[in-house]
């Protein structure tokens, strides 16, 4: 039977006090996870700009930018992380966060345990859900393109293929070709 190598679900750790970012990492880690941390929400930000992340713990109260701002800027992200939000607040502090956008709130200071368990839970949700729904297929028409994609359909002259899910089909004629010649379409 074939080994096969899991993908580490990418986490982010957004907690302005240094020792909490370490203790979550670590836990995050052990359970699995590819773990990155920042120390506030605009350094999260700009994170969440560059890479995309399946799982983000953010904690409410941090400078520059709360938790509760850094909730709002991710529900605007397409495609977002799911959100579980770390707190010592009191459950009315909680309740004005978006419901949509948080799936689990983590009490402070940690059990250790519930927070690998709500990681690897949430981790398998989004399995699960990736499994239901097919990924995307895209379609480009273009002289010159990179793509970018799980699936994608191209139509060109000529084409160089790097994915073993991707179709090349020659490009529409202007005029009438011979039918019974080969298609033009180059496949490495």
């Amino acid at each position: 039977m074939k080994n096969e190598t899991r993908r580490k679900a990418p986490l982010l750790i957004v907690d302005d006090d240094k020792a909490v970012r370490r203790l979550l990492a670590r836990v995050a880690e052990r359970a699995g996870f590819d773990v990155d941390t920042a120390k506030d929400g605009v350094q999260a930000v700009e994170m969440l700009e560059k890479k995309q992340y399946d799982i983000a713990i953010v904690d409410l109260m941090m400078p520059r930018m709360s938790g509760y701002d850094l909730v709002q800027k991710i529900s605007a992200m397409n495609p977002r992380p799911v959100v579980l939000v770390a707190t010592a607040l009191m459950n009315g502090d909680v309740a004005s966060l978006d419901d949509s956008m948080v799936r689990r709130v983590i009490k402070k200071p940690f059990d250790i345990n519930a927070v690998a368990a709500a990681l690897v839970e949430t981790a398998r949700d989004i399995a699960q859900q990736r499994a239901a729904s097919p990924p995307p297929t895209v379609t480009i028409i273009a002289d010159n393109a990179n793509v970018i994609a799980d699936k994608a359909t191209v139509v060109a002259d000529q084409a160089n293929v790097v994915s073993p899910d991707v179709n090349v089909s020659p490009a529409p004629a202007e005029e009438a070709k011979d039918e019974s010649s080969p298609p033009t379409g180059k496949a490495e």
